[in-house]
């Protein structure tokens, strides 16, 4: 096997695991009845936290920052990203989601 075909080969498996991801977002942001899912920030006082939230708020966040391209590519999302968590649910930051 050459390297264009094990490059492309590659891409291929990226681009499938990114798709995969991208519909189980698409799933969960279009789903009702779901279990809340666990958030981990900052209060704006400096005090850790942990909260239960709706994952169809979680995940329309993720799908509108490409979220999936980051996880596949095992890569920092974006800090808008957690910004944005971090004013829908009052926080300070946002460290992690359990999603």
């Amino acid at each position: 096997m050459s390297k264009d075909d094990k490059l492309a080969t590659a891409v291929k498996l990226v681009n499938e695991a990114i798709s995969a991801d991208e519909e189980r977002l698409k799933t969960i942001a279009s789903g009702s009845d779901q279990d809340p899912i666990m958030i981990e920030g900052e209060t704006e006082t400096g005090y850790y936290c942990q909260m239960m939230v709706d994952p169809k708020e979680v995940a329309l966040v993720f799908l509108r920052y490409d979220y999936s391209i980051w996880k596949v590519l095992e890569l920092d999302a974006p800090d808008g990203m957690w910004d944005e968590l971090a004013q829908i649910f009052g926080l300070k930051t946002v460290s992690s989601v359990d999603l």
